[in-house]
């Protein structure tokens, strides 16, 4: 080991498909990568003096101080990233996918930044067509790897959130030659790797190709959902009103919601610009009122207030935490009052 160098947790976060985001789109896209990971260090108790961390323009790399047991970063780090990430794609035309290297090593750090043979192992860890090619077939939007001496050490014994048998290796082909990394993708009980029966099937919802679904323009590749313009209008369901509906005949008009086990969404239509919930184009302002079963979630997301707007919440806070009633939250028979009253103010 060099004279200066110090054993730490060393991490690489790259973007699926960086390359097809246009400059705009880019810049929103590392701001949520960055909100994502703060948050996320914040969480497992990683202070900004413990860290070390490089931006490469659609991610990052990191050096965490060795007083941080790896087994954290693993467990609740990688947990927090998991739960922030997949509530704010909830609101994203183009989900963002992530794949994250994890190794523990001797790292140099200089003023020109971070240096060694062990960062250059976690960095061609996370760029590796093997990991690129397991979250691309997992249809899901974050993959670990992590190397065969931090799975040894720390993954194969466990931990808080850390669970082993959700681990799977595959051989990885490196400059310096084959390697074995394990994999890990949140959410799924054991990822597929190469070799494995149907590993070449692409899952349904799986985005096509490793820039997630190609290179994409105006609103899909900055992450906003699509307007009205030909080719952006997402089909509408049988039953659905579609943007070339008249708006006029939408007014007012409630679309019943599923009552099955679960949450779901009570849905007003009220005419004006079309909107996309779901693979469905509602007429906008939509008013979205939680139903039985809808609850938060369970993890903040960086538009704090914004966000729980976007949800539709109506009414203020009470102390309690539940919401005092506004006319939107008022039963039908109190609004139709409302509405009869204004109208005989009204004067012809």
């Amino acid at each position: 080991m060099a004279d200066g160098a110090v054993y730490k947790t060393l991490m690489s976060v790259d973007t699926r498909g960086s390359g097809s985001y246009l400059d705009g789109a880019k810049r929103r896209m590392r701001g949520r990568i960055y909100d994502l990971a703060h948050a996320s260090f914040a969480a497992a108790g990683v202070a900004k003096s413990m860290l070390h961390l490089e931006d490469r323009g659609d991610g990052f790399i990191a050096a965490v101080d060795a007083r941080i047991p790896p087994v954290r970063l693993l467990g609740t780090w990688l947990a927090e990233m998991h739960q922030r990430q997949r509530v704010g794609n909830e609101d994203l035309a183009r989900r963002l996918g992530l794949r994250v290297g994890l190794h523990v090593g001797p790292v140099e750090h200089d003023e020109e930044g971070l240096s060694g043979h062990a960062m250059d192992l976690v960095c061609r860890l996370a760029d590796s067509s093997v990991t690129r090619t397991v979250l691309e077939y997992s249809g899901r939007d974050l993959v670990l790897v992590v190397s065969d001496s931090l799975h040894h050490e720390v993954v194969r014994h466990g931990g808080r959130f850390v669970e082993p048998s959700a681990y799977r290796s595959a051989r990885v082909a490196l400059k310096e030659g084959p390697v074995t990394a394990w994999f890990h993708v949140p959410g799924e009980a054991r990822p597929r790797v190469p070799d494995d029966e149907g590993f070449d099937t692409l899952p349904v919802d799986a985005p096509s190709g490793e820039n997630g679904g190609g290179a994409s323009t105006g609103a899909r590749a900055e992450g906003r959902s699509p307007g009205r313009e030909p080719g952006h209008t997402a089909p509408a369901p049988a039953g659905m009103p579609t943007s070339d509906t008249d708006h006029r005949a939408l007014r007012a008009e409630a679309w019943p919601v599923d009552t099955g086990g679960g949450a779901h969404w009570d849905i007003k239509v009220e005419g004006g610009p079309s909107v996309v919930q779901d693979r469905a184009t509602f007429q906008a302002p939509v008013h979205f009122g939680g139903g039985a079963g809808a609850a938060q979630e369970d993890w903040p997301t960086g538009g704090g207030a914004r966000a729980r707007g976007d949800r539709g919440a109506q009414g203020d806070a009470t102390p309690d935490g539940g919401r005092r009633a506004t006319g939107r939250d008022a039963p039908d028979s109190a609004r139709r009052a409302g509405d009869d009253n204004d109208r005989t103010g009204e004067s012809d």
